[in-house]
């Protein structure tokens, strides 16, 4: 029988995003988080975990893309603006860390920030018993030149397990279906993804590029028949979604968050206010989440069954 990581991200961005991932994670849909300990909403998710879901699975959600760098500014200047939030996209990380001029500056801070963000999270999870075992990025940032290296070899060192954002498509339906939508700058993205990611090994099958932001019901129930239809080996798979509250919640958490300088750029905001957060909401509450699973054989799992 296939198994199904329900993996919410983006933890501790928001108030709204927060309750919306811990009712997901009380009903016992949402079976594992990634959090964002650069965001200033952060420990108050950590804390919620251990009061009302001990034992949940939590990756370490590194970013370089959203929100305040944990390092000051004068230490990171190639990654953040003066603010301390961090200035760059996927796109312009990766061109950043391309650059035979200043590529190995830029990598050494960026290395600087991940060891200060995995410290902040091992904090976390002693202060609040947190079962710390996977390791995953803001927009995938993980697998750009330098850090997937630094990233493998810290998931090894400690037996976590490292998010591999390979995502086969599966069918025509899932493709024809988001094409419009999708480009081009999501094939631009899975091209960068996919040279990158060659040699990685792939322990955990992956969703969640093509339908980003987007998993609804029908999204849900393609994919459902993907995994069951999958000839591969692997028999556990992480579904990767973004759950939040109504628009309205979204917005006033976000303005929220922008006066505790979480630097969200216009494009986070648009993103954290998109009413397909409140869809895959309702999507891990709703009843027909479970008979989708049963009519293809899958049952929901954690990292926990990938770590032990």
């Amino acid at each position: 029988m296939k198994k199904l990581i329900v993996n919410a991200d983006d933890l501790g961005a928001s108030p709204a995003v927060n309750r919306a991932i811990m009712a997901g994670a009380a009903a016992g849909r949402v079976t594992a988080v990634s959090l964002m300990v650069n965001m200033p909403f952060a420990e108050e998710a950590a804390a919620e975990i251990r009061a009302r879901c001990p034992g949940l699975s939590v990756a370490l959600h590194f970013c370089l893309t959203s929100g305040p760098a944990v390092l000051p500014p004068r230490s990171i200047s190639r990654l953040v603006d003066d603010r301390g939030c961090f200035k760059h996209g996927f796109l312009g990380l990766w061109r950043e860390l391309a650059s035979k001029q200043s590529g190995a500056e830029f990598l050494a801070q960026a290395k600087a920030e991940f060891v200060a963000q995995l410290e902040r999270m091992d904090r976390f999870a002693e202060k609040h018993s947190l079962r710390f075992d996977h390791l995953d990025s803001h927009q995938h940032i993980h697998v750009l030149p330098g850090l997937l290296d630094m990233l493998t070899r810290e998931a090894d060192r400690r037996g976590l397990v490292l998010r591999i954002p390979r995502e086969r498509f599966s069918n025509c339906d899932r493709v024809v279906r988001r094409l419009a939508s999708w480009l081009p700058g999501g094939v631009v993205k899975k091209m960068i993804l996919d040279r990158h990611l060659r040699r990685a090994e792939q322990r955990v099958g992956y969703f969640g590029i093509l339908d980003t932001g987007k998993v609804g019901l029908d999204a849900f129930r393609v994919i459902a028949r993907a995994i069951r239809n999958d000839r591969s080996v692997r028999e556990v798979f992480e579904l990767n979604i973004h759950p939040s509250l109504s628009e309205n919640e979204v917005a006033e958490a976000s303005r929220d968050a922008k006066d505790n300088a979480s630097g969200f750029s216009q494009a986070d905001l648009a993103f954290y206010r998109s009413p397909w957060r409140e869809r895959e909401f309702e999507l891990v509450t709703g009843e027909e989440f479970s008979g989708i699973l049963a009519e293809n054989g899958i049952t929901l799992a954690s990292f926990a069954d990938v770590t032990t």
